[in-house]
C-alpha cells in the first residue's frame, strides 16, 4: 500500500504530456472532463468526445486536475491492493478523466493472479471495451474495419502496460467482421509485437479456425518470439490439448525446420500429452527428410559441348541431275556428376536435439539422446504416476505430415 501510495504521489511531480483533465459543473447537471480553454465569456472543454463550449455564466463549479488527483490519493489510502478495490480505483480514474492513474490501476488488476480476479473478469471485460477513446483518435472511431484494426495496432507499444495491451485485445476481439483483417496484420505486419497483438485477439473472437491459425503461427512465422507467444496463449485459454494434436503431423514433415518448430511449439505450450508424440517420432527423426534417405534419392549435373556434323550424304536424281542431300548429327562431349544422398546427419542431429530438448521439459528429466530408448522413459514417468493420453492415431501416421502448413504455404511477406 506505501508502495502504491508513493507512485500516485510522484504524479504530482512529474510533468505529464498529455491534456489536464479539470472538473467543469454546469447549472444543467452536466458534468464535463478536459483541458479547458478560457475564450473570453467561453469555455472550451475539450473532452474525450470532442470540444465542448459552454457561456462562463451556465458554469456552477471548476476544479483542477490536481484536486481531482488529490481526491483519487485519499480514495486510494482507505483501499487494499485487491483486484477488486483497483478495479474500483480505475473506474473512478476513468470517471475524472485521469488517464495515467487509470491505466496504473488497470495494470495492478491484471498484473494479479487469475484466480483473485475470476470473479470479477466480466466487469473487466466490459470495462476495458468502453476505453475506445483513450486509444484511438477520434477521427478513426468511425472508419472501416481494416482501418479500425490498423489504427489500434498502430498505436501499440512494447513498453505499454498490461491495461492498454488487454484494452486493444478486447476491442479487437469485438470488432465486427474483423478476421480477415487481423489474419492479415498476423502474417505481415512488421512488427512482431504487433503481430503477437493480432494473434491474440483472434483467439479471444472464438471464431471457427482462428485457433488453427494461431497454432500454424507456431511453424510459419519468422520469429522465435511471436511463435513462442502464440503457444503461450492457447495454453492460458485452455487449447493446450488441440493443438498438441493439430501440430503433431508436423514431428514428420518433410522440412526439419518444421520439426524442430513442431518440438519448440511443445515446449512452449507445456502440457505432458504432447510427451507421447515426441517419443514416436523421435526414432524416425531423419527419415523422409527433405533431400535425403538410404540413397534413394539422387541427383546429376552434366557439363556437355554439342558439335554438328555431316554423317553422310543422300544422292537424288531430279529432272536428270544429281543432287547430295546431307545428313546432320549432333556429337556431345563432356562429363556428367550423378551423386546419391546417402544421410542427412546434421539435419537428423537438429531435429533429435530439438524433441529431446522438448522431452526433458515435458517430462522433468532429460531423456537421453538415444531415440530407441525413449520408449522405454516414458514408461518409466507413467510408472511414476505420470498420465500421458494416447495420441489419436490419425494425427501420428506419416502420411498425414503436411497439414499443419497447407493451408498457408510455408514462406511469410514482409
Amino acid at each position: 500500500m506505501k508502495h502504491l501510495t508513493s507512485v500516485l504521489s510522484l504524479l504530482f511531480l512529474v510533468p505529464l504530456a498529455r491534456l489536464h483533465a479539470d472538473e467543469v459543473r454546469l447549472r444543467d447537471g452536466r458534468v464535463l472532463y478536459g483541458k479547458v480553454t478560457d475564450e473570453k465569456e467561453v469555455l472550451a472543454v475539450a473532452t474525450r468526445d470532442g470540444v465542448v463550449r459552454v457561456a462562463t455564466t451556465d458554469v456552477v463549479e471548476r476544479t483542477p486536475e490536481a484536486a481531482l488527483k488529490q481526491r483519487l490519493l485519499e480514495l486510494a489510502r482507505g483501499q487494499s491492493e485487491s483486484p477488486f478495490a483497483q478495479l474500483q480505483l480505475a473506474l473512478q480514474a476513468h470517471v475524472w478523466a485521469l488517464e495515467s492513474e487509470m491505466w496504473q490501476h488497470l495494470d495492478v488488476v491484471l498484473a494479479a493472479p487469475a484466480s483473485d480476479r475470476d470473479r470479477l473478469q466480466r466487469r473487466i471485460d466490459d470495462f476495458l471495451t468502453q476505453l475506445e477513446p483513450e486509444l484511438m483518435p477520434r477521427k478513426y472511431r468511425t472508419a472501416d474495419t481494416d482501418v479500425r484494426v490498423r489504427e489500434l495496432l498502430r498505436g501499440h507499444r512494447r513498453n505499454d502496460g498490461l491495461g492498454k495491451q488487454q484494452a486493444r485485445v478486447a476491442l479487437l476481439a469485438r470488432e465486427p467482421n474483423a478476421d480477415k483483417d487481423l489474419r492479415l496484420e498476423a502474417r505481415r505486419n512488421s512488427d512482431r509485437d504487433r503481430r503477437e497483438l493480432a494473434i491474440a485477439a483472434l483467439l479471444h473472437r472464438g471464431t471457427g479456425g482462428n485457433d488453427a491459425f494461431a497454432w500454424r503461427t507456431a511453424i510459419l512465422d519468422s520469429d522465435a518470439a511471436v511463435r513462442t507467444a502464440a503457444m503461450r496463449m492457447s495454453r492460458d485459454l485452455g487449447l493446450s490439448h488441440a493443438a498438441v494434436e493439430y501440430l503433431a503431423p508436423g514431428l514428420e514433415h518433410s522440412s526439419a525446420e518444421v520439426r524442430v518448430r513442431t518440438a519448440a511449439a511443445y515446449e512452449a505450450l507445456g502440457d505432458v500429452t504432447a510427451l507421447r508424440a515426441l517419443v514416436l517420432a523421435g526414432p524416425k527423426a531423419g527419415v523422409a527428410l527433405a533431400g535425403g534417405g538410404n540413397g534413394h534419392n539422387r541427383a546429376h549435373v552434366a557439363f556437355l559441348q554439342s558439335q554438328a556434323y555431316v554423317r553422310d550424304f543422300d544422292v537424288e536424281v531430279a529432272s536428270g541431275s544429281f543432287i547430295a542431300d546431307p545428313k546432320i548429327d549432333v556429337l556431345h562431349s563432356g562429363s556428367v556428376l550423378d551423386v546419391a544422398v546417402q544421410n542427412i546427419t546434421i539435419e537428423r542431429v537438429r531435429v533429435v536435439r530439438a524433441y529431446r530438448s522438448a522431452l526433458a521439459k515435458l517430462g522433468s528429466k532429460d531423456p537421453g539422446a538415444d531415440p530407441s530408448l525413449w520408449p522405454a522413459w516414458l514408461a518409466t514417468l507413467e510408472q511414476e504416476g505420470l498420465s500421458v493420453a494416447p495420441m489419436t492415431p490419425a494425427r501420428t501416421e506419416a502420411g498425414a505430415d503436411q497439414a499443419p502448413v497447407k493451408a498457408e504455404g510455408s514462406g511469410q511477406k514482409r
